[in-house]
């Protein structure tokens, strides 16, 4: 999920969503409608495109409709500061 992502998410005016382990229950429950659902069938539920409606969603976007990746940022910091420890 790299540069073929971000460009398909910049294309659709999406975002990636990425949530902390076990917080299904909260994520759930912020859920409030579920608008549309993509390629059910084929990908099965965790892996389907969803639109949904949510209010005070515990998630973190980790990838924009703007081209932008928190992953990106993280690798970028975390190589830099493990190259200045290590040397």
């Amino acid at each position: 999920m790299r540069d073929k992502t971000l460009a398909a998410l910049k294309k659709h005016g999406a975002v990636y969503f990425h949530a902390v382990g076990g917080a299904a229950v909260s994520q759930a429950v912020a859920v409030k409608e579920v608008l549309d659902v993509f390629l059910l069938e084929e990908l099965g539920v965790p892996e389907a495109f969803w639109i949904i409606r949510v209010e005070d969603f515990p998630v973190v976007v980790t990838m924009d409709s703007y081209g932008d990746s928190l992953h990106d940022v993280i690798r970028e910091k975390s190589s830099k500061i493990a190259d200045e420890l290590i040397g």
